[in-house]
């Protein structure tokens, strides 16, 4: 599985604000040509009302956020361990829910992407958390889980 992370929450994850995954999730495989974070956003239909993903310099029309675009943003690739917690999101979409489909599907008009709801799950041993350049879609810091170390997330790589 892997948890697309906006750029604002990277340190929330790398110091252990954050234990865990939870929310919308894709199987790694469904979404491994969307590399840049543009990509990302409009194949994984992060354009919801208040988004954390920033793509565009000012305010972009739906999150109200101002700023520079993110120079960075995260993914978190782990294993569905249990199957209970991962389900096909199919609830009835209210008005406010858009882009949210209840079909199980991004609303994306270029991609075919299968969308999951994660339920917690917590950090375990082996999850790889991804830093990647927006622009490039090149993984520039890579680490993994060990909760056997202080820090938890353990730099193994990068450019």
């Amino acid at each position: 599985m892997c948890k697309v992370i906006p750029q604002s929450d990277i340190y929330k994850y790398l110091y252990n604000e954050y234990n865990g995954v939870r929310g919308f999730t894709a199987v790694s495989e469904h979404g491994a040509n969307l590399t840049t974070l543009l990509d990302k956003y409009n194949g994984a239909r992060l354009d919801y009302n208040n988004t954390a993903f920033k793509t565009t310099t000012g305010v972009d029309g739906i999150s109200q956020s101002v700023g520079l675009p993110d120079r960075f943003y995260g993914t978190i690739e782990y294993k569905a361990n249990d199957a209970n917690k991962i389900s096909i999101p199919d609830w009835e979409p209210k008005i406010d829910d858009y882009p949210y489909t209840g079909k199980g599907f991004t609303g994306s008009k270029d991609v075919v992407l299968p969308e999951y709801f994660q339920k917690t799950r917590e950090f375990s041993d082996g999850d790889i958390f991804n830093i990647i350049d927006s622009n490039t879609g090149k993984i520039v810091e890579q680490f993994i889980y060990d909760m056997d170390t202080d820090i938890k997330w353990v730099m193994i790589g990068g450019n």
